[in-house]
């Protein structure tokens, strides 16, 4: 985390990175397979290059959450739940991750801290057995999400962090910084599910 002037910078890299990758492995491939049955092998580098910029402008979106204390505002990736058909139609989901949003630091009247813990089983194959079976074991896979929960008078944002550190610096510095401009607490829930 950065302190400069009066601005908190809690830049979140490895995120950001998750983000903009799995946009680039999944989009590239939609993009091969449609290169591929349509045979538009001409525009394949383009669509490349577009994609990777794609890519590019997501991880920039995503990698940092800044906390302005001169122009009393939170700076946050853009991840809104859509409200509407035509919203989920157009893909506003996938759209927002290439955009940010700002709120007032006086709007945020709520801080929900969220830790998801689940399980994911998965059958591995082991070898076969002496009469030529297949041998299969369960291999259990423990998943952790740590989100950061804001709301107010602008609505909500759900963010969501790799780590728990990340996501305490953010609420700490949101925390600190309401405190220090509006003089009011902020309402912080803790929501700790396995």
């Amino acid at each position: 985390m950065a302190v400069k002037a009066q601005v908190y910078d809690i830049r979140d890299v490895w995120m950001a990175l998750k983000l903009a990758g799995y946009n680039l492995l999944w989009t590239s491939m939609i993009w091969l397979i449609t290169s591929y049955l349509f045979n538009l092998w001409q525009w394949f580098s383009h669509g490349a290059i577009l994609l990777f910029i794609q890519s590019t402008l997501i991880y920039f979106a995503n990698r940092r959450y800044l906390i302005n204390l001169e122009t009393q505002s939170f700076g946050f990736p853009r991840s809104d739940m859509e409200n509407s058909i035509f919203a989920i139609i157009t893909l506003q989901p996938y759209w927002n991750l290439m955009r940010r949003k700002t709120v007032l630091l006086a709007d945020i009247e709520n801080i929900y801290l969220d830790t998801k813990r689940w399980t994911s089983v998965k059958k591995m194959s082991n070898g076969n057995d002496a009469k030529g079976r297949p041998k299969t074991k369960n291999k259990a896979t423990r998943q952790i999400r740590y989100t950061l929960n804001i709301a107010g008078q602008f609505g909500s944002a759900n963010l969501t962090f790799l780590s728990r550190q990340k996501r305490d610096e953010v609420r700490n510095a949101l925390e600190r910084s309401i405190r220090r401009i509006i003089g009011k607490t902020v309402d912080v829930k803790v929501a700790e599910l396995s």
